[in-house]
């Protein structure tokens, strides 16, 4: 069972493991060698992804030989998940946006134990934000405590959303029909192409508040423990 003060340890670690990655992603950056491919329809992979994403798994397996590691780009460990700490990774999480030169992109690393997130760290390099936290510990961004907004009255919030790559028309309509319905009611929307961005967001009272359908556990590990601490 991991104690506060070793999730403390962990966070620190990890922190530290995220900005390296960070500085593998801002080699690529805007850079003409960058070569890319599609995973899927939309869904795009680089050489950062997978550079950074070795990096970040070589560094994690070392310090920790025996948690699990889940990345998004197919880096993946043995064990029981459901007592072995988890490591859930995006190494690159708005890889569309790094494409095309567009700055809103970071790093996730997230530990979980069974469902529940324990370890948080979400790394913007091109703003220089690293937002951590632990459970028991609560959240930081660069090592300053952080807290959700308070806003209740959706007329007065800021919200961030964010669209699966979905090409059925049948299961985009209800997402723009949600997106409308949610749009005439708050201040205003905001949809930057990342959802740990988002979830960092929320965490430190940027944004009052965030949905999106779809997302996988890489993209919402590190984001959640932040909103909850």
């Amino acid at each position: 069972m991991l104690k506060k003060n070793d999730l403390l340890k962990i966070e620190k670690q990890a922190v530290k493991v995220a900005e390296e990655a960070g500085k593998v992603l801002l080699r690529y950056y805007r850079k003409n060698r960058l070569q890319v491919r599609e995973k899927a329809k939309a869904s795009l992979v680089t050489q950062a992804d997978v550079n950074s994403e070795k990096l970040i798994q070589r560094r994690l397996q070392k310090l920790y030989p025996d948690f699990i590691f889940l990345g998004e780009e197919g880096g993946q460990g043995v064990g029981d998940a459901e007592t072995t700490p988890m490591w859930h990774v995006d190494p690159l999480d708005g890889t569309t946006n790094f494409v095309h030169g567009f700055p809103m992109f970071c790093v996730s690393i997230g530990l979980a134990v069974g469902n529940q997130p324990v370890v948080g760290v979400i790394h913007i390099p091109t703003l220089g934000e690293t937002f951590h936290g632990s459970r028991g510990n609560g959240a930081r961004l660069n090592g300053k405590p952080m807290r959700v907004s308070k806003r209740t009255d959706l007329s007065e919030c800021l919200l961030t959303t964010g669209f699966a790559y979905i090409q059925d028309e049948t299961k985009l309509f209800p997402e723009i029909e949600r997106f409308k319905r949610v749009h005439l009611e708050a201040r205003a929307v905001r949809r930057p192409g990342a959802a740990a961005i988002d979830l960092a967001y929320v965490a430190a009272g940027r944004f009052d508040g965030f949905w999106e359908m779809g997302l996988s556990p890489w993209d919402m590990a590190a984001g959640a423990l932040l909103i909850q601490e």
